[in-house]
Formats: C-alpha cells, sequence, structure tokens
C-alpha cells in the first residue's frame, strides 16, 4: 500500500499548477505518438518483407502493411485518434491510437532493428488510455497515468540492468566492452559523415580499462536502482541519473534517446511546484488552470 499511495498518490490535494503541467505532459506524449506515427509511416513504403517478427507481428501477419499507402493512412488515422483523445471527445480513442501506433512499430520494424526509445512512449500512451476508459475524474485520470509511468520507467531500466547481469554476469562492466562499441560507433560516423574526432570523454573512457569499467559499472548500477522512481523521496535523484546516464550515452557512443530523454525531463523535475508557485503571483494563469482541468 505504501508503494500504491507514493506512485499514485490519491490522497493528496489537487492544485493548479498539477493540471496545467498535465495538460502540457498530455500534449507532449500526444505530439510524440503523431511524429512517430508519420516517421514510421513514412519508412515502412520502403520495406517488403518481414524479416523479425516484432510485438504483435508473432501472432499477426503484418507484411499488409507495405502495400500502398496504409502506412500513411494509420499515421492518419492516429493523428486523429490522438486529437480525438486530447479533447475527451471518445474515451476509446487513446487506447484505439495506441494499438494502431503498436502496428506501425511492428511494421517499421520489421527487418531486424528494435528500438528502445519509443517504449517509454508507448506505455505512458497506454497508461492515457486506460486512464480516459477506467476513469470519470480528471484528477484520477491525471494521478493514474503519471503512476503508471513512474512504475513502467523504473521497471523497465532495471530490467534493462538485470538482463544484462544475465547475459553477461557482471563481466559486463569489463571496460574493453566500451572500447568496442566506441571504436564501432566511430566507424558508423565515419561512414556518415567522412570524419570523425573523438571527444574529450571518449579519449578518457579509452585511456584505460579502468575508467571505462568505472563508466560501465555506473551506468549498469543507474539502471538497476531506476526502481527508486517508484517512491516520492528517491524519484528526482533517480531519474536524474537516468537523464545523466543518456547524456553519457550520448557523448560517449552518440546514441541519443530524443524522446525518452525528454519525457524523462518532465518526470523528474517538479513542475507541479513550480506552476504552482508562478500561479499564486500570475492571476492571469487562472484560466490556463480552468481549461487544463476541463479537458484532463
Amino acid at each position: 500500500m505504501e508503494l500504491l499511495d507514493n506512485l499514485f498518490d490519491y490522497e493528496r490535494k489537487p492544485s493548479a499548477g498539477e493540471a496545467i503541467f498535465f495538460k502540457i505532459f498530455e500534449l507532449f506524449v500526444a505530439l510524440a505518438s503523431v511524429k512517430l506515427a508519420w516517421e514510421w509511416g513514412l519508412y515502412t513504403l520502403r520495406i517488403s518483407d518481414v524479416v523479425l517478427p516484432l510485438g504483435m507481428a508473432r501472432y499477426v501477419d503484418v507484411s499488409f502493411m507495405f502495400d500502398g499507402r496504409l502506412p500513411l493512412a494509420n499515421a492518419g488515422a492516429i493523428t486523429v485518434l490522438v486529437v480525438i483523445g486530447f479533447f475527451r471527445l471518445w474515451r476509446g480513442a487513446y487506447l484505439g491510437a495506441f494499438l494502431l501506433l503498436h502496428l506501425q512499430y511492428a511494421a517499421r520494424f520489421s527487418l531486424g532493428e528494435i528500438p528502445h526509445s519509443s517504449n517509454m512512449l508507448g506505455m505512458t500512451l497506454l497508461g492515457l488510455a486506460i486512464a480516459l476508459l477506467v476513469f470519470r475524474d480528471g484528477l484520477h485520470r491525471r494521478r493514474f497515468t503519471l503512476g503508471f509511468t513512474y512504475f513502467f520507467v523504473g521497471l523497465g531500466y532495471t530490467l534493462a540492468g538485470i538482463s544484462k547481469l544475465i547475459g553477461t554476469g557482471l563481466n559486463w562492466s569489463d571496460g574493453r566492452h566500451l572500447w568496442l562499441w566506441v571504436y564501432e560507433k566511430s566507424v558508423d560516423n565515419l561512414a556518415k559523415t567522412g570524419t570523425y574526432d573523438l571527444n574529450v570523454l571518449q579519449e578518457l573512457v579509452l585511456s584505460g580499462q579502468g575508467t571505462a569499467t568505472a563508466f560501465l559499472t555506473v551506468g549498469l548500477l543507474t539502471e538497476l536502482f531506476a526502481f527508486l522512481a517508484w517512491w516520492k523521496r528517491t524519484r528526482t535523484p533517480a531519474l536524474l541519473a537516468v537523464i545523466a546516464l543518456h547524456i553519457g550515452i550520448y557523448l560517449v557512443m552518440n546514441i541519443f534517446f530524443t524522446l525518452a530523454v525528454y519525457e524523462l525531463v518532465l518526470l523528474a523535475l517538479p513542475w507541479a511546484a513550480w506552476l504552482d508557485a508562478l500561479t499564486a503571483r500570475q492571476p492571469w494563469m487562472h484560466g490556463i488552470e480552468r481549461v487544463s482541468i476541463r479537458y484532463t
């Protein structure tokens, strides 16, 4: 029960900042979902065969998505459903958008490349879908969606760390693995641009095995303890550590999970409290609060 209280926080008094922040958060999820739907749809036009059945493609033949303009029609349908859900015109809209987006995902990544950055966004969209279907009250929808997201963010990163230990054991943190990944990415960038220079952090991890091992160890521990995001007292430090992990991955290996990092920034910082303080000083923001409450 303590964990549920920390995740969903139903007893906390609602505030203007909370309502405004949630609508901003929901708008981000809505826009990001539409962005991915169109990007994946356009790429799917170039695919002709399923190489790796992914997600629902393990049970449904998604090769029909490679015929004609269906991926673009699917992206259009997702866009319409997201707008309907955002303005609360139909309670099943977000669920429909989630299912169609997963279909788009399964078709786009049927060639064998599996991304991680969109998983967090997909689970958040699912949380919005469940909240809209199950709860009538806007406060409960807000609290459930955020609690659902916090739970799966913590679970996802912690399971990622556990998977590394299961697959490789403690040897995963061997700094020579990081050397290999740095050089692999340098080849990729050299092929794209024709030139590639190591930055300061890359030079540092390549300077010694102990330094590289320390970097990997810190990253692994950050993932393993990401479940601390389930509790309010440790949520901000845990999520800020995950953000720092992503920044480190980008600086060392030139891999950046853009949408995931943006969502983590929204989840990690006390935006609602900051908006409450601003609302108290700016009476004109009460109009924004009323609109936010109306459409949550």
